[in-house]
């Protein structure tokens, strides 16, 4: 009985977090209420106040929820019971693009998060999107300090420097996408420019540009 109730209890809040999307998506962060979500999600505003505080809370839940499984497995990337970090970076990268480009609730999401307004919410989201691009960084350095040390980065290579570049060239891509699908595609100017930028850090024979990703590491070998 407690199982089932448990289960109850996150069926709920999984819908509350579905509504809370597609009304952030629709109105913007500042526009919706959590009276607002309760009724897309077709439950009372107090069962929302059961899972929820404010509207913080459900924003922070909403992109955490697809936050985790994306950033486990980047911390994988940098594992030191494996010899491939570039090829692990490469395909849990090139795997997000194409989870994205495949998932609508997912590309709503990222939407969200670009747009930022005066709100309390959206000023809650962008300290989290910095805490966000401050671990990803850490883990592209990680990353890349791991080929370094296999021998597998040209000469000189600043491992910060590649990790900031590939942050930023993502975060334009993403945002280019987003702006104007028609003339982007995600997997197509992802995988180019993920491509680019190793091609220019890493020795070659290292990965091959433009393969599809290579099995991604599991959570034995992290």
């Amino acid at each position: 009985m407690a199982r089932k109730t448990k289960e109850a209890a996150q069926a709920t809040r999984e819908g509350i977090l579905d509504a809370a999307q597609s009304c952030f998506h629709e109105f913007g962060v500042a526009n919706t209420s959590l009276a607002m979500i309760g009724e897309r999600a077709g439950y009372t505003r107090g069962a929302v106040y059961w899972h929820f505080k404010n509207k913080t809370e459900v924003l922070t839940a909403m992109i955490d929820r697809e936050r985790v499984p994306f950033i486990e497995r980047l911390r994988r990337t940098a594992s030191s019971k494996r010899t491939t970090p570039v090829l692990d970076l490469r395909s849990a990268l090139l795997v997000s693009f194409q989870e994205i480009a495949e998932d609508e609730r997912l590309r709503n999401m990222l939407e969200i998060m670009l747009r930022n307004d005066l709100s309390v919410e959206s000023q809650a989201m962008q300290d989290m999107q910095r805490e966000m691009s401050r671990e990803e960084l850490s883990i592209f350095a990680a990353a890349f300090q791991r080929a370094r040390a296999l021998g597998q980065l040209r000469e000189g290579v600043d491992v910060d420097t590649a990790a900031r570049l590939i942050s930023t060239s993502l975060t334009g891509v993403l945002y280019s996408t987003m702006l104007e699908p028609e003339l982007f595609d995600l997997e197509r100017d992802g995988t180019q420019t993920l491509d680019a930028i190793f091609g220019a850090f890493v020795l070659p024979g290292v990965f091959t540009p433009g393969a599809p990703p290579e099995a991604l590491p599991t959570e034995d070998e992290a």
